[in-house]
C-alpha cells in the first residue's frame, strides 16, 4: 500500500512538473487556443477577436520609425529645395523691379517671360516633388500593412482568433476593448525581432 501512495506522489509530482513547464515556457506565435463548443451533436468554433492599440503599436515598431523618419526627411529636403528656389525668384523678381526703369520695353517683356519660365517650373517642380512624396507614402503604407498582415498570418496559425482588430484611441474605430484581448506587446516584440534579423 505504502508503495502504491509513492508511485502516485512521483507520477502526481512529474505532471505537475510537466504542466508547469508546459505553463511557463515561452511559445511562438499566439498562447491562445481556438475554443470549441458542442451544439446539436456539432462542433461550433466559438469566434475569438483580439486587438492591437496602433498608437503603441506605431509608437514602438522599429520599421513604422526608421520609414516615418525617412519620410520626414525627404518631406524637410522637399520643403528646403522649395523654399531655396523660391527665395532666388523672389530676388530675381525684386532685382528686375529695381531695373524696370533703365529698360526697354522689349528687355522688360523678355525679363517678364523669363520670370514667368522659372515660376512654372517651380510650380511643376512643387506638384512632381508632391506626388513622389505621396507615393513614397503610399507604397510605405502598403508595405507596412502586408508585413502585419504576414506577420499575424504566422502569429494565429493556429487559428485562436477569428478577428485581430485595429485599435486607435485617435481614430476611435472602436467604442470599447477589453485590455485582456490586447496582443500589441506580443505582436510587436515578434515584428521587431523579425525586422532585426532581416536587416541583417
Amino acid at each position: 500500500m505504502k508503495n502504491i501512495s509513492l508511485i502516485l506522489n512521483v507520477i502526481l509530482f512529474i505532471l505537475v512538473g510537466v504542466l508547469f513547464y508546459l505553463q511557463f515556457t515561452e511559445k511562438k506565435g499566439s498562447s491562445a487556443v481556438p475554443q470549441v463548443i458542442k451544439t446539436d451533436g456539432k462542433s461550433v468554433t466559438v469566434p475569438q477577436i483580439a486587438y492591437i492599440d496602433i498608437d503603441s503599436f506605431q509608437a514602438n515598431y522599429d520599421y513604422f520609425k526608421t520609414g516615418k523618419s525617412k519620410l520626414e526627411a525627404k518631406q524637410k529636403s522637399m520643403e528646403a529645395e522649395l523654399e531655396r528656389s523660391m527665395s532666388a525668384f523672389q530676388a530675381e523678381y525684386n532685382s528686375l523691379v529695381q531695373k524696370a526703369q533703365t529698360m526697354t520695353e522689349e528687355e522688360g517683356m523678355a525679363a517678364q517671360q523669363k520670370l514667368a519660365e522659372k515660376q512654372q517650373k517651380i510650380e511643376e517642380r512643387k506638384q512632381s516633388m508632391e506626388m513622389q512624396f505621396m507615393k513614397e507614402t503610399s507604397d510605405f503604407n502598403i508595405e507596412l500593412q502586408e508585413r502585419i498582415i504576414a506577420y499575424l498570418k504566422k502569429y494565429n496559425a493556429n487559428g485562436a482568433y477569428t478577428y485581430i482588430l485595429p485599435y486607435s484611441r485617435e481614430t476611435i474605430n472602436l467604442l470599447y476593448v477589453n485590455d485582456a484581448y490586447n496582443i500589441t506587446t506580443e505582436v510587436l516584440k515578434g515584428m521587431n525581432e523579425e525586422y532585426k534579423t532581416n536587416k541583417k
